[in-house]
């Protein structure tokens, strides 16, 4: 039998008590900007360094009716249909009990979090408006930085590659599955002693740094290898490394050309 990791032989018990709010939303589109919360799930989870205290746990889990119907592609992602919401509580209802229970988090996590994030935000901006960055826990980018050779970093399929489902309940793409995926997930990378950060702090750190973006997703090398376009058009890259909005929009990309150019690329 493996032997514990060395990242929880200290933490036990008797450590400070941090609370992580495992958070996920299904919605009426995938446009942040425009799509509406049709379901809810919060999980706040009570650990005393990263070992978990699971009487301490709180969840809210709700169908939310949306200003606006769910479309039938919607549905067919996460079967969530016009008439389960019939008689549910508007987004706005609930929101004395998200506010309490997003109170008591000491950080957030979620599966690309910034989409969740983004699109409470618009909907509840008094709870979700102020949330700093250094709160913000991302399994999405944490298993691209600790498995950056995989085809694909999608929820259900790290579900299925490394079991992570084996004591959830539930349905797939439905929230409380999900935010409960979530959880399974940063604890199997931890469990698994795959990074061994001294506090959440240093974990969210880890995953906020750079990552390596092997393609291009916009532009004229739309789906080309940036390791290939650094190669064959140096002045397109140094043109890049000039324009502000890389690094404001694309923060690793533009980490990847400084690696790729040795820093010098900004102010050739």
């Amino acid at each position: 039998m493996k032997n514990e990791p060395d990242l929880f032989s200290n933490t036990v018990s008797g450590g400070e008590e941090i609370r992580i709010l495992y958070l996920d939303t299904e919605t009426t589109g995938v446009d942040t900007e425009t799509a509406h919360v049709c379901e809810i799930a919060f999980l706040l989870s009570t650990y005393e360094g990263f070992i978990r205290v699971p009487q301490k746990d709180l969840r809210i889990g709700e169908l939310i009716l949306p200003p606006e119907p769910v479309p039938p592609e919607a549905s067919a992602v996460h079967h969530i249909t016009n008439g389960m919401l019939e008689g549910k509580p508007a987004l706005e209802d609930i929101s004395e009990r998200i506010s309490e229970i997003v109170s008591k988090a000491d950080y957030i996590s979620a599966h690309n979090v910034p989409y969740d994030l983004a699109i409470l935000k618009r909907q509840l901006p008094d709870i979700f408006g102020k949330i700093g960055e250094e709160i913000k826990l991302d399994s999405l980018r944490l298993s691209r930085h600790i498995w950056p050779s995989i085809p694909s970093h999608a929820l259900q399929a790290l579900r299925y590659r490394f079991d992570l489902d084996a004591h959830i309940t539930g349905e797939a793409h439905r929230a409380m599955f999900d935010a409960e995926l979530v959880q399974s997930l940063i604890e199997y990378i931890l469990r698994m002693d795959l990074i061994t950060p001294d506090s959440w702090g240093d974990l969210v750190k880890y995953t906020r740094s750079a990552l390596e973006v092997k393609i291009f997703s916009f532009g004229k090398y739309r789906g080309k290898l940036v390791e290939d376009i650094a190669a064959q058009d140096t002045d397109y890259i140094r043109w890049l490394l000039r324009q502000e909005w890389i690094p404001a929009d694309y923060p690793d990309l533009y980490h990847t050309l400084l690696d790729r150019t040795s820093g010098k690329g900004k102010n050739s």
